[in-house]
């Protein structure tokens, strides 16, 4: 239902969706339903002289009913959406791959601790997220300067980041291997140039990951290439 996004790239994604698409249906029904009303009401109630109509001061099961039904709404929203969100903050206790991700003016730096490999975007370049498929991963974010946001649309979850804090979650990457040029952005105002902190996400086979994240290692930090 949702469109003009990337594909789920995450299985948490898959399920955050569609908490996203029970949201869109109940809105839709609601909205339909409110308009209904309103519309009868106009036809129904409309003046027909000088005379009032019959006048109701009070209705108990129709004040039950519009205080009880959207109130299990909401309840069973809630429940699902904290279902969904507590996938991801919970996670493994023992993730694949733990990737640090520090946010600063106006960039990113993506450390893989277990090797030692760092990529760190530039002014000239955005950097490169590479994740292995299939692999359970988290992430630690940290702030170097004012608050900042993970943003990945094809997780369907953004993270805020704060200074001086260390926030984590996680996710499962999808099996399908793929490119996404600039898809990773700062969701969160962080100043003049908060529109250049864009980064690149890539999926790759296992084997693949192992071979780049050893590359990286020996080469130390990598500046972002994808301007």
């Amino acid at each position: 239902m949702i469109v003009a996004t990337p594909p789920p790239l995450t299985d948490q994604a898959d399920d955050i969706e569609r908490v996203w698409n029970v949201f869109v249906l109940i809105a839709l029904v609601v909205g339909v339903f409110v308009v209904g009303l309103i519309c009868y009401a106009i036809v129904r109630f409309r003046s027909r002289g000088d005379s009032l109509p019959k006048q109701v001061h009070y209705n108990i099961p129709v004040e039950v009913a519009y205080t009880a039904i959207p109130l299990l709404v909401v309840i069973g929203l809630f429940a699902i959406t904290f279902t969904s969100v507590r996938a991801i903050d919970s996670g493994d206790d023992d993730p694949d791959l733990v990737v640090d991700v520090v946010a600063f003016q106006w960039q990113w730096q993506f450390g893989y601790p277990e090797s030692g490999a760092t990529v760190v975007g530039t002014a000239s370049g955005y950097p490169e997220l590479v994740l292995p498929a299939g692999a359970s991963v988290e992430f630690s974010l940290t702030s170097a300067d004012v608050i900042h946001s993970f943003w990945i649309p094809g997780f369907r979850f953004k993270r805020d980041i704060f200074p001086g804090e260390t926030t984590t979650f996680q996710v499962d990457v999808g099996e399908h291997t793929g490119s996404y040029p600039a898809s990773g952005v700062c969701a969160e105002f962080c100043g003049l140039d908060h529109h250049k902190m864009h980064f690149s996400v890539r999926i790759v086979a296992a084997a693949e990951f192992e071979r780049w994240l050893a590359d990286r290692a020996d080469a130390g930090s990598v500046a972002g290439s994808d301007g």
